[in-house]
């Protein structure tokens, strides 16, 4: 068994082709599962941005970084061949592989061959698995990406490459896509703290190298400042990207702490469950042993800053684990290093059988393409719209609206917005008072979730709207003029897949 690990470690082109072989098969019975409520709601403000005005992303406002909607922009071209599922997935793939790709040569350079392969396997289990939404299109998961080529760039320059004009076109590279990175996800400064502690702890040449990769920073920096000042504004911007965040952060303290609380218990199991949890004991175990090494300290330094983005986001989404795939691999590459290569062998085998596992557990539903409540509400209003037809989902679940193919023109189509800066629905009652009123409502679980309905609101809706359906528990309704063919007292659900969110 021994030699046979051996010969496996030492094989290394086909050994990197066989993992990112492992990471496609992982990654392609999902390409039919059904659209998440990030992955539906960001094509649809990616298909209406630049054909709409008045908010951040034409008549749409998110939370997120343009480069991430641009990303879902070209998925949603490719959609119109592939579908929306096949499309998005098919991205999502790409940028997995190059991840993996990412991680075996910042692995190598941290611990040799063997290195490589361990943080290239632990890339490919951590993103790969359901656990943690990774055969999706996660919204952090690209930022992921970015900031492990950065990673990569960062380590070839300042170990790899003696040229000092390649050095710096490396270190710039770095730059470049560690900025990319957070136009991706905002708190994702992860590549970019890797190289700059990296540098710094590596002497005079660390310094020209911060100082190539602070030219390449500039360039995505300056492109996106021309952009918000000439389009939504630099305050608008900004706000959008940090000042939300701490309202959203009083608004999440200030509600129920239930959900939070699960969220919070199911996301520690699925730490332990999917072996991540001992991929971090093992980080912080290799990085101590290596603690006189810089990219030690950097791996540490990464590691912090995707607890502290977890943490601080609150919400404790299971995707938001993603995060931890890139400093998990360099601490795996690390623990090589250091000598402990057979505990790193146990544990990286520990989490791809428990991706396996829930990906093999996962498989026959999302080969079925079974919809979730959410889009099954989508698919039933889409078979009776008519074009041009509107919608408001309240509250959240854009995915709904992607799915049904219609137009949203409430500039909040996920609840956390609704709730900080829409709290006594204003902007929506009056969207639904007005003549530009959607054609279609659909009420999600209950209008009166965290009792931010008000008496105008119910009253708009039952003197405008009839219920025409429910769908999975969820109520539609119609506009009282308009006429579609919805037939009389429909209650439909079909087999689900799982849950509306992700």
């Amino acid at each position: 068994m021994r030699r046979a690990v051996h010969r496996i470690e030492r094989r290394r082109g086909a050994v990197l082709v066989a993992v990112l072989a492992l990471t496609t098969a992982f990654r392609l019975p999902y390409l039919w599962a059904p659209l998440s409520s990030d992955e539906g709601g960001f094509l649809l403000v990616a298909h209406q941005w630049g054909t709409t005005d008045g908010s951040l992303y034409g008549n749409q406002w998110v939370d997120r970084p343009p480069g991430l909607i641009l990303l879902f922009g070209f998925a949603d071209l490719l959609s119109g061949s592939l579908g929306d599922r096949v499309a998005l997935r098919l991205v999502a793939l790409v940028l997995a592989l190059v991840a993996v790709a990412a991680a075996w040569y910042a692995g190598r350079a941290v611990g040799g061959t063997r290195g490589a392969l361990a943080a290239a396997l632990v890339m490919c289990a951590v993103t790969s698995t359901p656990a943690f939404s990774g055969p999706r299109m996660a919204t952090v998961f690209p930022a992921v990406v970015f900031a492990a080529v950065t990673v990569a760039l960062a380590l070839a320059a300042a170990y790899e490459v003696t040229s000092p004009r390649v050095r710096a076109a490396l270190a710039a590279g770095a730059g470049v896509t560690g900025v990319v990175a957070v136009l991706m996800k905002q708190n994702v400064v992860d590549g970019l703290v890797f190289a700059a502690v990296l540098w710094a702890l590596s002497g005079r040449r660390g310094w020209k190298l911060a100082a190539a990769g602070a030219a390449g920073a500039s360039l995505p920096l300056l492109a996106t400042l021309v952009w918000a000042v000439t389009g939504p504004g630099l305050g608008g911007f900004w706000e959008a990207m940090y000042g939300f965040r701490e309202q959203a952060a009083e608004v999440i303290i200030s509600s129920s702490s239930v959900a939070p609380e699960l969220r919070m218990r199911l996301f520690v199991l699925a730490l332990v469950g999917t072996g991540a949890f001992l991929l971090g004991v093992l980080t912080v175990w290799g990085a101590v042993r290596e603690r006189r090494r810089p990219v030690a300290v950097a791996t540490l330094a990464v590691l912090a800053c995707a607890v502290v983005g977890i943490v601080g986001g609150g919400s404790w989404w299971r995707h938001y684990a993603l995060q931890l795939a890139l400093p998990l691999a360099l601490g795996a590459a690390l623990a090589v290093r250091s000598g402990l290569l057979r505990t790193t062998r146990v544990a990286v085998a520990l989490a791809l059988v428990a991706t396996f596992v829930a990906v093999a557990w996962r498989t026959p539903a999302a080969l079925e393409g079974r919809p979730t409540s959410g889009t099954a509400v989508g698919e039933w209003i889409g078979e009776r719209t008519e074009p041009g037809d509107a919608g408001l989902v309240a509250y959240g679940s854009p995915q709904v609206l992607r799915v049904a193919g219609l137009f949203a023109p409430y500039p909040y189509s996920w609840s956390l917005p609704v709730r900080v800066l829409d709290p006594d629905l204003d902007e929506m009652t009056a969207l639904l008072a007005g003549p530009e009123a959607p054609e279609w409502l659909v009420e999600m679980g209950s209008f009166t979730w965290w009792g931010i309905d008000t008496d105008a609101f119910n009253r708009v809706v039952a003197t405008r709207y009839r219920e025409v359906a429910d769908v999975c528990g969820h109520r539609v309704y119609l506009r009282s003029d308009v006429e579609r063919d919805v037939g009389s007292g429909t209650s439909w659900c079909p087999a689900l897949y799982g849950r509306t969110t992700p």
